[in-house]
């Protein structure tokens, strides 16, 4: 461990030079000496230093309380005073400042060490507090944010629901039998919606405390992903075409499969969802003795760069999506199933031609 690193701030040379044996003696690095208020704060903001050792009176512009407020204020770097006798309004100064100790004159060297130890020990614990209360103000923003995202994409089918109820209530019988059946479908999609988005939400909470059941078991991959295209392509609203491609051999490994399948049905979601009328969404499987491969390719509006580092951070939409409905939470929830698994995922996207997200799986049969 590289040694503490100090400034002594002392006008009377001897002393300083006196102060400066003693520290080096007790393995401490002395990085300059100043003799001036400005001079400390120059030297300071030069060579930053762990820890500043102030006397109170120095000659020039600003002494040495002055020179530990900006020092402490500006650069945050901790001081400890050197102090004599001082009348009652400078003592009331000093104690304004909010130093991190006092070391008399005459100097005792273990009061010395020990006033240091514990100045340094007290701003590393300060540091360390306003980090975390960075973090947590952070977090709340976070979380804020979020909660809005979800407001509105629960406010949406809520009024569907409410609409089409509305709807039913008033008019009842009047209504001609397929607009009737046209209101109930209406409310049974909107629900469909809620409660997809509330298992999304409940998952990615499981994901982020850790409690996630994680259960490997033997799976085709290749017949596995087949499968999920297949359910695509005659459950999916959107008019795109939708292809599969494999090298026909059995591709098996242990991979959780209820997981395995968030992976598979996010990535063809945001396929579709982002793809034209006609355009075409691909899966492909390939095999190798120690990895497995998955690519879903699509010809869609493509992700713009500034986008792609937050990518996989839940309610994340990128900035080109317009009125395409969504939440953002769908590449959260696949990336963290993926880490689960130990594997990565990578994406590659042009603008106005589309998106390549690639995922490799470490393979281990039996």
């Amino acid at each position: 461990m590289p040694p503490t690193r100090l400034l002594i701030v002392e006008d009377e040379h001897l002393i300083a030079y006196d102060l400066r044996e003693s520290l080096e003696r007790l393995g401490y690095e002395i990085v300059a000496i100043a003799d001036t208020g400005i001079d400390a704060v120059r030297q300071a903001e030069q060579l930053r230093p762990d820890l500043v050792l102030m006397d109170i009176r120095l000659p020039g512009e600003i002494d040495g309380i002055d020179a530990s407020a900006q020092i402490q204020t500006q650069l945050h770097i901790p001081v400890v005073y050197l102090t004599a006798n001082a009348d009652q309004a400078t003592l009331e100064r000093v104690a304004a400042s909010h130093p991190y100790g006092y070391v008399l004159k005459p100097f005792n060297d273990r009061i010395l060490a020990t006033t240091i130890e514990i100045a340094l020990a007290r701003h590393r614990a300060e540091t360390a507090a306003e980090a975390a209360q960075q973090l947590t103000e952070a977090e709340m923003q976070r979380r804020a944010e979020h909660l809005a995202v979800v407001s509105h994409e629960i406010r949406t089918p809520l009024m569907a629901i409410r609409a089409c109820a509305d709807s039913l209530q008033r008019y009842g019988n009047l209504l001609p039998p397929d607009k009737q059946q046209q209101h109930l479908q209406q409310i049974q999609t909107a629900a469909e919606s809620l409660s997809l988005l509330l298992e999304d939400i409940l998952l990615l909470e499981r994901m982020h405390s850790d409690h996630l059941e994680f259960f490997p078991a033997p799976i085709d991959v290749a017949s596995f992903c087949e499968e999920q295209v297949e359910v695509w392509r005659y459950t999916s609203d959107h008019q795109c075409e939708l292809a599969f491609f494999s090298d026909g051999a059995p591709c098996i490994t242990r991979l959780d499969h209820k997981l395995l399948w968030h992976v598979v049905n996010n990535l063809l979601s945001n396929a579709v969802k982002y793809s034209p009328e006609g355009g075409c969404v691909s899966l492909t499987v390939s095999c190798q003795p120690d990895t497995i491969g998955l690519q879903v390719k699509d010809e869609g509006i493509g992700i713009p760069p500034e986008s792609l580092l937050q990518l996989f951070e839940p309610f994340h939409r990128a900035s080109n999506v317009g009125e395409i409905p969504g939440t953002g939470l769908g590449l959260a929830i696949a990336k963290r199933c993926i880490d689960l698994h130990g594997g990565q995922i990578s994406v590659e996207s042009t603008l106005g031609e589309g998106t390549v997200f690639t995922v490799q799986l470490n393979r281990s049969e039996g």
